[in-house]
């Protein structure tokens, strides 16, 4: 007995969009995500996020990192954003 999948994705209303640019907002640091160009393997690494004044996230970036080097050859990329302080604030609710 095969149970229908439960759909994981959620409809986005004003209140998770209200969430989702607290977050962004609040979070000084996020992992970016890159594909390594030698291998083809991810690499993360923690960086420094702030937000420009349309909200769009922002983070330095060195020549000498290997994220860098990585956006270069390939600018596909994630960043995940957590504020460990208030994480109990963050959850969604049912």
């Amino acid at each position: 007995m095969d149970e229908p999948k439960k759909d994981v994705i959620r409809e986005t209303d004003a209140e998770a969009i209200r969430l989702a640019k607290t977050l962004l907002r609040s979070a000084r640091f996020g992992a970016l995500a890159v594909i390594e160009p030698q291998t083809g393997s991810p690499l993360a690494s923690r960086v420094g996020v702030a937000t420009d004044i349309d909200g769009a996230p922002l983070i330095l970036v060195s020549m000498l990192s290997a994220h860098t080097g990585a956006l270069l050859a390939d600018p596909r990329c994630s960043l995940c954003l957590a504020n460990p302080a208030r994480a109990t604030r963050w959850r969604i609710r049912a």
